[in-house]
């Protein structure tokens, strides 16, 4: 099998608006014309089932109840209500790639994608309906930032809006990379170029919040978590942000790395877990004001892509090779699990009985907790 890298798939969605935007930029209006058209039917053309969904390129799992959810290419979402034993499809409006999930209850769900969709389900994941996409996303901001502008001075005013025209002007091309769900009705949304948007309501309107993020270059935000009360960010290039409150600013903070983090773990008190290229793993105990490097085996090779916490408090981190570092001092020391997979693993699920399931670009594989101890066991 190809080996696939995901934080070059990512990479690569995230970067869409450069291949797509790029023959609108010269284009005559004809084809900019077919160009936007294609997005529409892209953003209305309902998912296919999958003939066995568990096996499809899956990018993320959530509990939803005692169900779980996963979600991947081509708008799949898979459904398993027997620990992941056996799947079914969830019926699903687009056929965009679907990057992540989460629930705020056993029926209130939100999934994220590609050209700028937001999906929300009020029956577990049995059915989705489209909240946002990219170019509902863009109207947003733009009429939230014409409404601003009217108090800006002029230069700030004239960034403001031609940051806010040009997201109209590229259409639909940045995905969301992650959300935070709260509780049913509170929900925001981070992605590419530091697009960002916040629902106070359920997802029934929302607001810009990109300007709310101390991002002036615009850098991909790939996570977004809340850290003993506060809200943190990470993304490219070792960006680092944090806010104490929701509506304060997403101040920038010093990274301990300049390399991208794919991904954050709150573990507790004001601990942060950041993750990223390269095996490269960092711990704060004071919510990001100082950090320390983690213990990775086989740091600076495989890029690390998302980190669990099991409810005895161990956590694992999965990486782009297929492998999974477990450890049992709250993020400061791993081992390596005597498990590959062989592909790059994507998200993570703890069952009932304590097993774990992972999600992939070659779809759906479960760790035993037999295995688990055994490794957080040894010296």
């Amino acid at each position: 099998m190809k080996r696939l890298k995901l934080h070059w798939l990512m990479a690569g969605m995230a970067a869409m608006g450069a291949a797509f935007a790029a023959p609108m930029a010269g284009a005559q209006t004809a084809d900019s014309d077919l160009i936007l058209t294609a997005a529409k039917a892209r953003l209305e053309r309902p998912a296919e089932p999958a003939a066995r969904p568990e096996r499809s390129m899956l990018f993320a799992v959530a509990r939803s109840g005692r169900r779980l959810v996963a979600v991947g290419e081509h708008g799949i979402v898979a459904l398993s209500d027997d620990e992941g034993r056996t799947w079914r499809n969830g019926k699903v409006p687009v056929g965009v790639n679907l990057t992540g999930v989460s629930f705020a209850d056993e029926h209130n769900g939100w999934a994220i994608g590609q050209m700028g969709v937001v999906l929300h389900t009020s029956d577990g994941g049995e059915s989705w309906q489209k909240q946002l996409d990219g170019f509902t996303a863009a109207s947003v901001i733009l009429d939230q930032a014409r409404q601003q502008a009217a108090s800006l001075e002029p230069d700030a005013k004239e960034d403001l809006l031609f940051r806010a025209q040009s997201l109209v002007d590229d259409g639909p091309d940045k995905p969301f990379l992650d959300l935070l769900v709260e509780d049913r009705n509170t929900v925001t949304v981070v992605g590419a170029f530091n697009l960002a948007l916040r629902s106070n309501d359920g997802g029934v309107t929302w607001a810009a919040y990109s300007q709310q993020i101390d991002n002036p270059n615009g850098m991909h935000v790939y996570a977004l978590k809340r850290i003993s009360g506060e809200l943190m960010a990470a993304g490219e290039q070792g960006s680092l942000f944090s806010a104490e409150h929701v509506g304060g600013t997403l101040k920038s903070l010093a990274s301990p790395y300049d390399g991208s983090y794919f991904g954050m773990l709150p573990l507790g008190q004001q601990r942060v877990l950041v993750y990223g290229l390269r095996g490269n793993a960092f711990v704060s105990d004071d919510a990001g004001l100082n950090w320390h490097k983690a213990e990775v085996p086989g740091s600076n090779n495989a890029t690390l892509n998302f980190a669990l916490a099991r409810s005895n408090g161990d956590v694992l981190l999965l990486d782009q090779s297929g492998r999974v570092h477990i450890s049992i001092d709250k993020g400061r020391v791993f081992k390596t699990i005597n498990f590959e997979w062989g592909a790059p693993l994507t998200g993570a699920a703890e069952t009932s009985s304590g097993d774990i399931l992972l999600t992939s670009l070659a779809g759906v594989v479960t760790i035993p907790m037999a295995t688990l101890a055994e490794t957080a066991s040894k010296e």
